[in-house]
């Protein structure tokens, strides 16, 4: 697990700019459609299409985390996480 230091996530703007360098390492272009849910005040960002939102990736590589996700998590401010060997997202406490 990779830990992008010094940046954070915060819920109130609903958007994350997922790096050029990890959109390619998960072979995720500009406006495919990635899975987005929430499990233990964890947001999950991966392609699974059987998540409970899924959304598509800017041309800049932002997404929108859906508003009715936002408003179920605890904290404002998340860390951004990478899983390589999952290529997955994970934004946590």
């Amino acid at each position: 697990m990779y830990k992008l230091e010094d940046k954070y996530y915060d819920n109130e703007r609903g958007y994350i700019y997922i790096p050029i360098r990890w959109r390619e390492e998960f072979a995720i272009s500009n406006g495919s459609i990635v899975g987005i849910d929430c499990e233990d005040d964890v947001i999950i960002i991966d392609k699974n299409m059987t998540r409970e939102f899924t959304q598509k990736i800017s041309k800049r590589g932002a997404l929108t985390i859906p508003l009715e996700l936002r408003q179920k998590l605890k904290h404002k401010i998340y860390s951004i996480y990478i899983i390589h060997s999952e290529e997955k997202v994970i934004l946590a406490v």
